[in-house]
């Protein structure tokens, strides 16, 4: 029988490393247009490869944390009315 660990190594492999934009987009449960403009404004780092764009799990979740991190101080209380 296969133990845990080699159960959750097989698992982590299977896990993407990169992601499309839509793709992204469609994880991190915004619209297109929203990951884009984080893409051009460089908030959200990505990687072109020939003619595709992918964006790496790890970029994602540093983007997310830094919007948590703004909202945490106070940049989006306006728009909570």
């Amino acid at each position: 029988m296969t133990n845990p660990s080699e159960i959750q190594q097989f698992v982590a492999a299977l896990q993407p490393l990169a992601v499309s934009p839509n793709d992204a987009a469609r994880l991190i449960g915004i619209g297109r247009t929203t990951l884009y403009a984080a893409l051009a404004d460089d908030s959200l780092r990505s990687a072109k490869i020939g003619k595709r764009r992918l964006i790496t799990v790890e970029a994602i979740k540093d983007w997310l944390k830094a919007r948590e991190a703004e909202n945490a101080s106070g940049a989006g209380e306006a728009d909570e009315r």
